[in-house]
Formats: structure tokens, C-alpha cells, sequence
């Protein structure tokens, strides 16, 4: 059978899809469940009976949900951003969480020239860190959390590259940093590094990239143990920005392997307020923290934006 040669996309459609993606636009929020009990199985993970924070303002939202401790109760940094011209996205403080679901307060904790997102916590020692996705910059810092509540820049890392969603853990008595790469390939090409203290120096895996695949390279937020295994959540991002999250188990990693396999898919519920997209979770004891989208068309959007 003779093919056809690959027809190019006309003028007319591609004025139609950027027409389309000028008139769409995803509104996230963030959602909490509650577990019986922690998890002994990947299989015993269920998202029911979210509590979802109060919406932002029109045009606004929060997402990428990271809980940490302090003052002896559980917060959480978010990332808020706004479609309206102009906005980038930045790094608050909700909480605490129990107070969380009734109000819509935040306050600003990373604030940065640029985009970020993604704010990432984790301890080492006695500290906590948060480490944000800011690929618009050079590398990642390290923010501390001060006795005051602030965070505080501690360590800066990786100079010299542009990091999409660092995701940091330990495995095997090293630290690990998984990222992807800027964009175009924010969504599939995934690198890894690793060090012996979180302030370096980090060295690159001798396979990098240590994955190139839409449907799990991405992270999708903070990975977590289970009995012996670990497992790491990464966004599917096929089809639709955000469309699930694949949970990978991570089977070897060494300075010169990476194996993982798949061992669930998480999808958002019809049922949601937010039923269009889930492309986060952390898991934290009892309590897992999600964030899912409500996809929106608007034919007037680019006039309400620009004044907004």
C-alpha cells in the first residue's frame, strides 16, 4: 500500500487551534483526603472524600500542594498563580491545614523575580527545606525554614542548569534529585542527580537522561515508602496538560542504573468539582494532598485577561 506523504497543518487550522488555546484555560485546586490508616499496600491508596480548598478569585488558583511542620502543626506552601496578563506564579503559605479548608487566607513565603512553583519540602537533620521549581533561573536553591516561620535561602545548587520540578529524596544512603528538562521537554526527558550532603556537590547519573517518556517522566510530587519500596508519582502528561498520575516503583538506582516500574494510575473523579486533570500527590502519614483541574472555554478570555 503506498502512503500518503504527511500533510503539514493549513493556515486555517492552525489559526482555529491557536484560537482554541487562546479561548481555554485550566482552573486547579487543591484537595486533602484523609486515610484510615497508612498505607501497607500501593493498592490500598483510594482518593475519596476530598476536602477542597475555598476557589481563588476568578482567573486564579493554587496547586502543587507540599505539607511541612511548624510550631507543631502541618501547613502547607502552595503555588498561586492567575491567568490575567502579567501574573507569574509564586509561593504561599496555607494553613494550618485543619483551619485551611474554611478559609481562603494565605500569605507569601517564596517570592522570586521570576516564575516558581512547585515548592517541594523535605528535612534533613532537623531542618526543613523547601526546594521550588524555578527553570527560569539558573539551577535551584535551597529555602530553609527559619524559627520565625520564613523560609530563607540556604543553599543554591546545580548552577549552570535549568531544572523542571526538583524532586529530592534519599535511597540507599545517597541524596537524589530528579528533574526534567526545560521546556520543550518539561513533559518527557527526566534527569537525575546525586550527592552525599543536600549542599552538594551533586553529580550527574551516568545514564542521563535517565528516561525519555511523556507518560512518567515528569514528577509529580513528593515520592514515598511503603514497607520497603519506594514509589514515585509522575505526571501523564499525554493528551492534556496534567491528565493523571502514574506511580512508579523504583527499582534499582545507583550512580550508574535506574529501574522503575509501574504500579498504579490515579485519575481524576468525574464526580470532582475538578474533574479535568490530576497531575499531583504527596502522601504525608494519614493525610494525602492532591491537586486536580476544571477546564474552561471562553470565547471573550483574551479581552478579560488583558484587564483583568
Amino acid at each position: 500500500m503506498k502512503l500518503r506523504p504527511f500533510a503539514a497543518e493549513g493556515p486555517l487550522a492552525a489559526a482555529r487551534r491557536r484560537w482554541r488555546e487562546l479561548t481555554t484555560y485550566d482552573i486547579w485546586n487543591v484537595g486533602i483526603a484523609t486515610l484510615a490508616s497508612p498505607l501497607r499496600s500501593i493498592d490500598d491508596l483510594q482518593l475519596r472524600d476530598i476536602r477542597w480548598l475555598p476557589p481563588q478569585p476568578p482567573y486564579y488558583y493554587l496547586a502543587d500542594p507540599f505539607p511541612y511542620r511548624y510550631a507543631d502543626r502541618d501547613w502547607l506552601l502552595v503555588e498561586r498563580y492567575g491567568h490575567p496578563n502579567g501574573v507569574r506564579g509564586d509561593i504561599c503559605r496555607v494553613g494550618p491545614v485543619d483551619d485551611a479548608i474554611e478559609s481562603t487566607a494565605s500569605e507569601p513565603a517564596i517570592q522570586r523575580g521570576r516564575h516558581v512553583s512547585y515548592p517541594f519540602t523535605f528535612t534533613s537533620g532537623n531542618d526543613c527545606f523547601c526546594a521550588p521549581e524555578m527553570s527560569q533561573e539558573d539551577g535551584c536553591v535551597f529555602y530553609r525554614l527559619e524559627r520565625d516561620g520564613s523560609w530563607r535561602p540556604a543553599h543554591h545548587v546545580l548552577t549552570g542548569r535549568r531544572l523542571v520540578d526538583p524532586t529530592v529524596f534519599t535511597f540507599d544512603d545517597r541524596w537524589w534529585l530528579f528533574a526534567t528538562d526545560p521546556p520543550p521537554d518539561h513533559h518527557t526527558v527526566l534527569h537525575a542527580y546525586y550527592a552525599d550532603a543536600i549542599a552538594g556537590p551533586w553529580t550527574a547519573h551516568a545514564a542521563n537522561p535517565i528516561k525519555r517518556d511523556a507518560r512518567s517522566a515528569r514528577p509529580a510530587g513528593r515520592p514515598f515508602r511503603i514497607s520497603s519500596r519506594i514509589y514515585r508519582p509522575a505526571q501523564d502528561g499525554r493528551g492534556t496538560y496534567g491528565a493523571a498520575v502514574e506511580i512508579m516503583e523504583i527499582v534499582a538506582l545507583t550512580p550508574t542504573t535506574f529501574e522503575e516500574r509501574h504500579a498504579r494510575r490515579l485519575e481524576p473523579d468525574p464526580q470532582w468539582p475538578y474533574p479535568d486533570g490530576l497531575h499531583h500527590l504527596v502522601i504525608d502519614g494519614t493525610r494525602v494532598y492532591l491537586d486536580a483541574k476544571k477546564t474552561y472555554r471562553d470565547y471573550l478570555l483574551p479581552f478579560k485577561l488583558r484587564w483583568a
